[in-house]
């Protein structure tokens, strides 16, 4: 994960701490706590759409959302200029339209693209039959450490990961915010450590299978959000697409 921190961030996080370890802490709290919204952001994107989807949209708060968590980026916030323009086409749509369109990508039918971790992991199973019980139940161990109980069967469903870091990010925050550096770090450590073993390693076939199947500007757009931002966390650890459909 980066830990580039913008200067502007710098410049105006806790403008009237003195002391410098508290002003880190500040800022330090302030990115944490933008890395929750933006992951936030994305799982509410990939659940099936429901009227605050739809709203998030049409309003653009999904857009001036997004655009707010990467400010502390800097420069970097140009990678995700592509999918903020599709985003910012949907302010027509509706959310019959979005519903259609999560169910022909999600749903059943030949257009299907699977949001589930098991699917994209095959390769790494010696035992094909034990691949997805193998996943969920790591999932689980991950999730039971913070007595996370997700709705059973979509422990691997890409808002659920999504979700649970956005989850960890918002305790890191929690921990800056409270003078608990150690504790915060224990979260950073966390956090890689869920991203190597599960979301870095197929979220960009699952984006970059959207991104060529998609009909709509809401989930390709979407989908290039997540990719660059899981490029930009994970940095060389993110495994790269089987562009292969």
């Amino acid at each position: 994960m980066t830990d580039q921190i913008g200067r502007r961030l710098s410049a105006e996080a806790a403008p009237n701490v003195i002391d410098p370890r508290e002003r880190a802490f500040a800022i330090l709290a302030r990115v944490a706590s933008s890395r929750e919204t933006m992951y936030r952001w994305l799982a509410l994107g990939f659940y099936a759409p429901d009227d605050q989807f739809a709203e998030a949209l049409i309003s653009q708060r999904l857009v001036y959302g997004v655009v707010a968590a990467l400010e502390w980026l800097g420069k970097d916030q140009q990678l995700f200029d592509e999918g903020l323009q599709r985003l910012q086409r949907c302010c027509a749509v509706t959310q019959i339209e979005l519903a259609a369109e999560y169910q022909r990508l999600f749903g059943k039918g030949l257009d299907r693209v699977s949001p589930r971790e098991a699917a994209y992991r095959w390769r790494d199973a010696s035992d094909l039959l034990n691949n997805g019980e193998t996943i969920t139940r790591l999932l689980r161990l991950h999730y039971q450490q913070f007595n996370i109980a997700p709705v059973a069967e979509r422990e691997d469903h890409v808002a659920v990961e999504l979700e649970f870091m956005s989850f960890l990010c918002g305790r890191e925050a929690e921990s800056w915010s409270n003078g608990l550096p150690d504790m915060a770090r224990q979260l950073r450590r966390h956090q890689k450590s869920f991203l190597d073993d599960h979301l870095g390693r197929w979220l960009a076939e699952f984006c970059w299978r959207v991104q060529a199947r998609a009909m709509s500007n809401a989930y390709e757009g979407l989908a290039q959000l997540a990719d660059a931002w899981l490029k930009l966390e994970h940095g060389p650890g993110y495994l790269p697409p089987v562009t292969k459909l």
